[in-house]
Order: C-alpha cells, then sequence, then structure tokens
C-alpha cells in the first residue's frame, strides 16, 4: 500500500486530539484548548480518513489506468509555460487585492474602535506582506 501508514497515524493523532478535547480537558480554563484540539483532532480525522480510502481506491488494478494516465498529464502541465505564467499572474493580482482588502480593513477597524489588538494584529499582517514581498522581488532578481 502506497504510505497508507503515515494517513493511519494522522487519523490515530487526530482521534486522540479529539477525544482530549471532548472528555479529558473538561475544566472551564481550560475549554478554549479543548475546542481547539478537538477541531484540529476532527480535522486530522477527516484528512487522514479520506486520504487513506483515496489511497485504497488508487490501489485497485482498475483504477491504476486512469491514475497513471492522471499522472502523465499532470507531469506535462506542470512544465506547460502558458500555464505556468497564468498562475503568476493570478497570483500577483490576488496578492494586490489582499493587500488592498488589508489595508482598508486596518484603516476601518481603527476608525470604529476596534480593540487595539485587533488593529496591530492586522497592522503587523500588513507589514510583513510589504517586507515579504520586498524580500522575494529581491530574491528572484538574483535568481533569474
Amino acid at each position: 500500500m502506497k504510505t497508507i501508514g503515515r494517513w493511519v497515524l494522522l487519523t490515530i493523532v487526530g482521534a486522540s486530539a479529539a477525544y482530549m478535547g471532548e472528555f479529558i480537558l473538561i475544566e472551564e480554563k481550560l475549554k478554549g484548548i479543548a475546542g481547539l484540539l478537538f477541531g484540529v483532532g476532527s480535522v486530522l480525522v477527516v484528512l487522514g480518513l479520506g486520504n487513506m480510502v483515496h489511497l485504497l481506491w488508487l490501489n485497485k488494478p482498475k483504477n491504476k489506468v486512469k491514475y497513471d494516465a492522471k499522472i502523465r498529464t499532470s507531469k506535462i502541465e506542470a512544465k506547460d509555460e502558458r500555464k505556468i505564467r497564468i498562475k503568476e499572474k493570478a497570483g500577483w493580482k490576488t496578492n494586490i487585492i489582499i493587500f488592498y482588502i488589508l489595508m482598508a480593513l486596518t484603516v476601518v477597524f481603527s476608525l470604529i474602535g476596534i480593540d487595539k489588538i485587533v488593529v496591530t494584529v492586522l497592522s503587523g499582517v500588513f507589514v510583513f506582506q510589504i517586507g515579504l514581498g520586498i524580500f522575494l522581488f529581491n530574491h528572484y532578481a538574483k535568481k533569474m
């Protein structure tokens, strides 16, 4: 079986986390951590089970041909220059839109009197995005 062991392990870890969040951490002061553990555990269980079912489906002989054709197609598409440029342009446009939305949210939240910590975190994310953009631009300018 193709790496099914790691998905079984992920499912077990998720089930353990969900169990701890729901039944072990029952004190009132641990309610936030319990909810977080239950949520993360549930996600890990679903992720593990979904991937196990997918791998079991792939291991059936009748599905092997479909899977091999899909892998071959994805390898060809990964090297397609047009699709690479489209992804780069879409990523750039998404970055610009998120930049303006984040800037507007920071200004609006500061004007309507939302908690200072929320505005500070938004401002930090905003500054991080600018810094990361400058860093990546310089990195790729040297690399290409």
